[in-house]
């Protein structure tokens, strides 16, 4: 009776509750879907002034960036970019009018987290704010996708993670891969299980700088006999018929990166060279340094570092490209007034590892070796004689580290520490005060401007570090180094923690790990860290 007392007053309820509920509805249409995350991102071409952020998956098509994570929220303390497609189904938005030396938040779509975050470096040749530059380095990490190599690169992750936080926790500025990142053929596939989905945090936060390693090149071929000895046709009363000729992932001495065969079916494949269409590598000079005109080779300015990457896989392989290489880098070096320098290469110029002896690098297995013959006998002077600091290779599944070197081009037999005469080049190594050849460390730092070589910054430290996914050891099949040779190499410095019992000890560690660089203004110290956090070797250059 007394609801039937306002037929209007009811009416008009329901109409208002139907016009709320349509409201309701166009506010749920008009929301836009969640934005999907990427199955890759990584940070690119990071400067003073710029940065490129690139992903691969998902729907994003802006990235938006602001000085706190909360700016993200509001249209008027951000900005925005939108990304452009790029080769290999990847996108990148070029992030511009950056300031140096500061801290910027990124997100993608509606994807905000405080994980997306990067510093831009210095402008000139200043250090970080915090005056440390922190490099991490790692070579050969690409096992995740070879079998019987499972959880060893991820344990040498967690080394370093241990270490870096028990030291301060300080966040990495950038990260060098030092090739075969992505085994055993480098498609994009491996590259995706093996690396992006390895290092993510890392990579979100930490501009990469990669060079190419044989395991990027994909296939070459091998005779089959030589990989798998205990086939039939190897077994046979006539001998093994080294004539069957089978695929094999890292054994390509092509120069031709559009001859990339990921496949195995001895064809071009159609997409290209992975390692080329996954990373945005500086062409001309957009990140510092002297225009190179490709991507297989380069160079970084960042701070007062200056960082350049070569091409020992495929450029290094062909006469002309090598020397067109050569001229770049010495064109590049000429023009670089940083304080430190630091290159990168695949291939080490001194190394006595297993399956991998520089002596003989030039024969060995139809030449898959030989850039380290010509990194040492054509590339090594031209470091010495435009200061470069270090040098870093991978390959060989070890850590080796030389002295402070100039002048050694030749086999290791050729090496020598006399000094009768600092101008002469027998002198390879920088000796301390009681003649013999420094460490490196303590009292044996190494200082830029070489003591015997009269006040000249001419030497380089080279290093091997090719275990951060595995590490040969001495029950491993050697193929060109013998058991007494190995891990021996007289320019690299005997590491205490590989003596036996007789206190007899290799110039080198067959233990997985990673390298942790860090630049001052006045010091550069590089630091083996194994799987355990631990630090088994070190070493110091003074300015």
């Amino acid at each position: 009776m007394h609801i039937n007392k306002y037929p209007f007053y009811l009416g008009l309820l329901a109409t208002l509750s139907a016009c709320a509920a349509l409201d309701d509805d166009r506010e749920k249409a008009a929301t836009p879907a969640a934005t999907t995350p990427p199955e890759r991102l990584f940070l690119q071409q990071v400067s003073s002034h710029s940065a490129i952020v690139k992903w691969h998956g998902g729907d994003v098509t802006e990235v938006c960036f602001g000085a706190a994570v909360k700016d993200l929220t509001r249209k008027s303390r951000r900005r925005c970019a939108a990304g452009v497609e790029t080769a290999g189904g990847h996108r990148e938005a070029q992030l511009t009018g950056l300031m140096p030396d500061r801290t910027y938040y990124y997100s993608l779509g509606d994807l905000i987290s405080p994980d997306q975050v990067f510093r831009t470096p210095p402008d000139a040749n200043q250090p970080p704010a915090d005056g440390n530059t922190h490099i991490l380095i790692v070579g050969d990490s690409g096992t995740v996708t070879e079998e019987g190599h499972e959880g060893e690169a991820a344990a040498v992750l967690a080394g370093f993670e241990s270490y870096n936080t028990n030291s301060g926790g300080e966040a990495v500025d950038l990260f060098l891969a030092l090739g075969d990142n992505a085994y055993l053929a480098g498609t994009d596939e491996q590259w995706q299980k093996a690396f992006f989905e390895l290092y993510p945090a890392l990579l979100k936060s930490s501009p990469v700088l990669p060079t190419i390693g044989n395991h990027e090149m994909g296939n070459g071929q091998v005779p089959l006999c030589l990989v798998a000895p205990k086939q039939a046709a190897c077994t046979g009363p006539g001998g093994p018929d080294m004539s069957i000729m089978m695929p094999y992932g890292g054994v390509s001495i092509s120069s031709d990166p559009g001859s990339y065969d990921g496949d195995g079916d001895m064809k071009p494949d159609p997409g290209g060279l992975p390692y080329l269409t996954i990373f945005s590598l500086p062409t001309a000079g957009e990140s510092g340094g002297v225009a190179s005109g490709t991507e297989q080779y380069y160079s970084v300015d960042y701070g007062n570092l200056h960082i350049v990457s070569l091409d020992s896989q495929l450029s290094a392989r062909d006469e002309m490209s090598r020397k067109a290489m050569r001229d770049w880098l010495i064109d590049d070096l000429s023009n670089n007034s940083r304080d430190w320098t630091i290159v990168i290469f695949h291939h080490p110029p001194y190394t006595k590892g297993n399956n991998h002896d520089s002596d003989g690098a030039k024969t060995f297995m139809f030449g898959i070796d030989s850039p380290e013959f010509y990194l040492r006998d054509e590339f090594t002077g031209v470091f010495d004689r435009y200061g470069v600091d270090l040098v870093y290779s991978g390959h060989a599944h070890s850590y080796e580290r030389s002295y402070y070197l100039r002048g050694l081009t030749g086999t290791s037999d050729t090496f020598d520490t006399r000094c009768g005469d600092p101008r002469q080049d027998a002198c390879n190594a920088e000796l301390n005060r009681s003649g013999a050849p420094a460490t490196g460390q303590g009292g044996d730092a190494f200082p830029q401007l070489s003591a015997t070589s009269g006040g000249v910054d001419d030497r380089v430290v080279y290093t091997v570090a090719g275990s951060s996914g595995k590490a040969d050891a001495a029950t491993d099949h050697l193929l060109t180094v013998s058991l007494e040779d190995w891990l021996r190499h007289p320019a690299h410095i005997p590491q205490p923690h590989s003596c036996d019992e007789a206190g007899n000890c290799r110039n080198g560690l067959a233990l997985k790990g990673s390298v942790v660089a860090d630049a001052t203004a006045e010091r550069l110290t590089a630091k083996f860290v194994d799987v355990n956090g631990d630090v088994l070797d070190q070493f110091t250059i003074t300015r």
